[in-house]
């Protein structure tokens, strides 16, 4: 029924007929299809599931992802213009689906498991479930993939003599995702039938990687020791400090669960090294306080994005695991005795938050573009910072009111060049096409995009359009929304007319050091006339005293040295050394 249900929606994508057409209801009979089915395979053979309880439980499931389905196709039903390719659109967000999955992965042990009786959870039961669905999950995972190739493996070899009908039957839609489905549920009857070697590999998997602990957390003391003598500094300059410390914490509270496992067992280490390590987790609250700090930094410094949103919402939840494991030094008896409290908790806490961001009520998206366009009005940001193009093609609808917002024009000292960005960004109509929109915009409109040099120099509007419907990636690039672009009109051929060199400033500054030039042929006729290298690099302080120099009219044109050469109306140049 998976199978089917999926190749259903993938047809009608390919011949464009409802639901494909109202991405709400594609999105939400995706969700559903993906978790119905799923949802059914995890809870299969759980003792303490009654049969009518399942049934509810399977039903609210189902509810629950089609609304979040449905929330997600609203949000990204923005205008786009139709393609022959029918995943130029993708059917949903790939961080969209996997942060739904983790959501399901986690919300239904804790829903089968919930004694009414106690209001409590047993952690054992959890334990064993989520353990349990975890490795059949890959295993069945694993076996398709391996069901595939076995496939692709006998339809070449029957290609090798001439037999084409396997191969040819295999990239039919029609036959692959209904096969899929079924060798996807078949192995997942397989997995069951055999559950008691999946628990044999869980024991032999988590005994593995509880002897990773000691060494982790000897690290982490290291590190911590030598943070007053060695400073944060290195650290920041990574632009990636949050990641690297809660990639390393996340470690730590993967290794210290496969030590604990379900808590019946003894002290994994004996009692002195246990004792030791309990005392060494303390290490990882310090790694947890400087993740806050270097988060706070960025969010301070840049504001709120997406990445942002989620990285906070992790940073909770490593925070919440490692300040309650380290309380159970509070206990000398059980080691590490808070971790099954903890981790329910958490858990509750995670699933909860899953809900809120893929929900409206705090999706990151619309916190992201609020933040950005609040540092926008503030004057924080200057308008070639601002993501146009995350707002087009990434925000959803919240991205899509904030660009009509700034076209419609705001109060801004910049409100014409924003507005102007913001139009250029409406206008494109495929996520990924070559085009940038600028030939939807007025002369006068891009004339205030474009930064003039020297002072008092004004474009010509056949200039504007030249460089408004240019071919050359260089023109395209110009023209983009996240960059600046300052046209230094100067006679470069000594003929009376002054040729336009366009210096394109990046966010980042501009690597290569190049720019582009538009060759002055008459009165109100300019043609692409090539590049000038400007030999800066990726020296930001260079590239500022170059533009300053310019726009201040330190800059004089001089003959070469020496001259071309030219063989069969080739021009060579010659390079002096001296």
């Amino acid at each position: 029924m998976q199978g089917w249900a999926l190749w259903a929606l993938w047809k009608a994508r390919e011949i464009k007929v409802w639901p494909a057409v109202d991405p709400l209801s594609e999105r939400a009979l995706l969700y559903l299809s993906l978790a119905l089915p799923l949802g059914f395979y995890l809870t299969q053979n759980i003792e303490t599931l009654s049969r009518n309880r399942r049934i509810k439980f399977l039903l609210w499931i189902g509810t629950l992802f089609t609304f979040l389905g449905g929330y997600s196709g609203w949000a990204e039903n923005i205008p786009v213009e139709p393609s022959s390719y029918i995943w130029s659109n993708p059917p949903a967000r790939s961080s969209d689906l996997l942060a739904a999955g983790i959501l399901g992965f986690i919300f239904i042990p804790l829903l089968v498991h919930f004694e009414y009786s106690t209001k409590r959870w047993s952690y054992h039961s959890l334990f064993e479930t989520a353990w349990r669905n975890a490795l059949m999950t890959v295993s069945s995972l694993g076996l398709t993939g391996v069901f595939w190739i076995v496939l692709f493996a006998g339809s070449m070899l029957m290609q090798s003599i001439g037999v084409n009908f396997i191969s040819e039957l295999i990239k039919k839609p029609i036959f692959s995702i209904p096969v899929t489905g079924i060798v996807f549920g078949a192995a997942f009857a397989l997995s069951l039938a055999r559950s008691q070697m999946i628990v044999t590999l869980r024991r032999f998997w988590l005994s593995i990687s509880s002897w990773l602990l000691p060494l982790l957390l000897a690290f982490s003391i290291i590190w911590v020791v030598a943070l007053p003598f060695t400073g944060l500094e290195l650290l920041f300059k990574t632009r990636n400090a949050c990641f690297i410390l809660l990639w390393f914490v996340a470690l730590s509270i993967n290794f210290v669960n496969a030590a604990y496992q379900d808590g019946a067992g003894e002290q994994p280490y004996g009692e002195l090294l246990s004792k030791l390590l309990q005392y060494a987790w303390f290490s990882l609250i310090a790694l947890v306080v400087v993740a806050w700090w270097a988060m706070m930094l960025r969010i301070n410094q840049y504001g709120w994005t997406e990445e942002r949103v989620w990285g906070v919402f992790v940073l909770v939840l490593t925070t919440l695991y490692v300040v309650g494991y380290a309380y159970s030094v509070r206990s000398s008896k059980v080691w590490f005795s808070n971790i099954g409290v903890t981790n329910i908790a958490t858990s509750l806490v995670m699933s909860m938050g899953l809900i809120l961001l893929l929900s409206p009520i705090a999706d990151a998206r619309r916190i992201a573009v609020h933040s950005q366009m609040l540092r926008l009005m503030s004057g924080q940001v200057e308008p070639e910072k601002i993501d146009y193009a995350y707002f087009r093609w990434q925000a959803g609808r919240y991205g899509q009111d904030a660009l009509q917002t700034l076209a419609d024009g705001i109060n801004h000292k910049d409100r014409d060049i924003i507005s102007s960005k913001a139009k250029q960004t409406l206008a494109q109509k495929q996520r990924y096409e070559t085009k940038n929109g600028a030939e939807s915009l007025t002369v006068e409109q891009m004339r205030q995009r474009l930064r003039v040099a020297p002072q008092g120099e004004k474009l010509d509007d056949s200039l504007i359009k030249v460089m408004q419907s240019g071919k050359q990636w260089q023109e395209s690039r110009c023209m983009a929304t996240d960059v600046q672009c300052l046209v230094w009109m100067i006679d470069l051929n000594n003929d009376g007319l002054k040729e336009a060199v366009v210096i394109i400033i990046e966010k980042q500054g501009l690597p290569s050091g190049n720019a582009i030039f538009y060759n002055h042929l008459s009165k109100d006729q300019y043609r692409y006339g090539g590049w000038i290298n400007f030999g800066y690099g990726n020296d930001q302080k260079l590239r500022e005293k170059l533009i300053a120099d310019i726009e201040q009219g330190k800059v004089k044109t001089t003959a070469p040295k020496f001259n071309d050469i030219e063989i069969e109306g080739k021009r060579i140049s010659v390079i002096a050394t001296e």
